[in-house]
């Protein structure tokens, strides 16, 4: 008999993620049905040309801002219903990631 493995979540799940912007004239849907994994121990880079969504998913990711359908989960956790207070809790003791253009204040 061998010992089953422990369930491990990924460490950032974005299922199905609709993001988009509405002005007077259009509405751009920036980010459509995206889904990404990122698992413990993984690196991973978006890459893609200027003005097709990247920064806006890292700031989804990063619980900056909430997608307009879908839903993350950090850690196993679904962040959809999580107030503010919350939302911030899980970017100072989980999350992490770098900017294209770093600074340091």
């Amino acid at each position: 008999m061998s010992a089953s493995s422990p369930r491990v979540d990924p460490v950032l799940l974005m299922w199905k993620i609709e993001r988009r912007f509405v002005d007077a004239e259009q509405t751009l849907n920036i980010i459509r049905g995206a889904d990404l994994a990122i698992w413990p121990g993984q690196s991973v880079a978006l890459i893609a040309p200027s003005g097709t969504g990247k920064s806006t998913l890292l700031h989804m990711a990063g619980l900056l801002e909430k997608p307009d359908a879908g839903e993350i989960y950090i850690g196993g956790t679904a962040t959809s219903t999580l107030d503010d207070k919350a939302r911030t809790s899980i970017r100072r003791e989980t999350l992490g990631f770098v900017y294209q253009a770093h600074h340091l204040l």
